[in-house]
C-alpha cells in the first residue's frame, strides 16, 4: 500500500491520486516508449513493469503481439516440418509473416484474457489493462529473438529449416542446436519476465505470480499445438504438393 504523505491515508500502490484527500501521490504515466520500455524490461526488469502498470496507455502491446505471433508462426512451421509445401523460402517467409502477425494481434486478447483471469482467480486485484501491458512486455525476449536469431537461422539453413529431408541438424549440428538453445531460452526469459511482471504489476505474491505465468504460457503452448495440428490435418487431407 502508499501511504499518503499528506493525509496518512493508504492507497493502492498504483494509485496517482489519494482517494482521501486527493493530493498526488506519484508522478503520472501517460505512455510509455517502446524502445526505452523493452530496454528497461531487459536492463531493470521490476522498475519497467512497475512503469508499465503505472501507464495509463498500454502502447504497442497489439504490436508485441503481432511479431509475436510471427515467431509462432515459424515455429509451427519448423516444428510440423511445412516448409514440405512450399516450393521457394520467400514464399514460406511470406506466409509466415503475413499470416503470423495476423494470428498474434487476433491472439493477444486470448492470452491477456487468460491472463487476467488466472491472476483474479489467485487473487489479483489489478485489471484486464494491467494484465496486456505485463504479457506483451513480457514477449520482448521472443520479439527480440525474431528480429535478432530468426534471420541467422534462415541464412543459415533456408528452407531446409522447415524440412524433414533433410533435417536442418544433419546440415549443420553445432550451428542448429546453438540457435534452437537461444530460441529456448528466450522462450523461458519471457515466462520468467511474465512472472516477474504479474508480480509487480498485479500485485501477487512471488508463487502466485510464478503459477499464473505457467497456466498463461501453458494455456498459449496448448492453442499452438491445437492450431498445428489442425492445420497439418488440412494440409495433408487437400494433398497440397507446393505452395507458391
Amino acid at each position: 500500500m502508499r501511504e499518503c504523505p499528506v493525509c496518512q491515508t493508504s492507497n493502492d500502490d498504483f494509485a496517482i491520486i489519494c482517494r482521501s484527500c486527493g493530493g498526488y501521490l506519484q508522478n503520472r504515466v501517460p505512455n510509455l516508449n517502446l524502445f526505452e520500455t523493452m530496454w528497461s524490461v531487459f536492463d531493470s526488469p521490476v522498475k519497467a513493469f512497475r512503469r508499465i502498470g503505472l501507464a495509463e496507455h498500454k502502447n504497442h502491446a497489439v504490436l508485441l503481439f503481432g511479431v509475436f505471433g510471427i515467431a509462432c508462426a515459424f515455429t509451427l512451421l519448423w516444428l510440423f516440418r511445412w516448409g514440405e509445401f512450399f516450393d521457394s523460402l520467400l514464399t514460406l517467409i511470406a506466409w509466415g509473416t503475413v499470416l503470423g502477425a495476423a494470428f498474434g494481434i487476433a491472439l493477444h486478447p486470448v492470452v491477456a484474457g487468460t491472463h487476467w483471469i488466472v491472476a483474479k482467480l489467485l487473487g489479483s486485484r489489478r485489471g484486464y489493462r494491467e494484465a496486456l501491458g505485463v504479457t506483451a512486455y513480457a514477449l520482448s525476449p521472443i520479439v527480440l529473438s525474431v528480429v535478432l536469431i530468426l534471420p541467422i537461422e534462415l541464412l543459415t539453413f533456408g528452407i531446409y529449416l522447415f524440412t524433414s529431408n533433410p533435417h536442418p541438424y544433419a546440415l549443420n549440428p553445432v550451428s542448429y542446436v546453438v540457435l534452437l538453445g537461444l530460441d529456448v531460452a528466450a522462450g523461458l526469459w519471457s515466462v520468467v519476465l511474465l512472472a516477474v511482471g504479474t508480480r509487480i504489476a498485479q500485485s501477487m505474491t512471488v508463487g502466485r505470480a510464478l503459477a499464473g505465468s505457467v497456466i498463461t504460457a501453458g494455456v498459449i503452448i496448448g492453442l499452438l499445438a491445437l492450431v498445428g495440428w489442425e492445420v497439418t490435418r488440412i494440409l495433408s487431407v487437400a494433398g497440397i504438393p507446393g505452395l507458391g
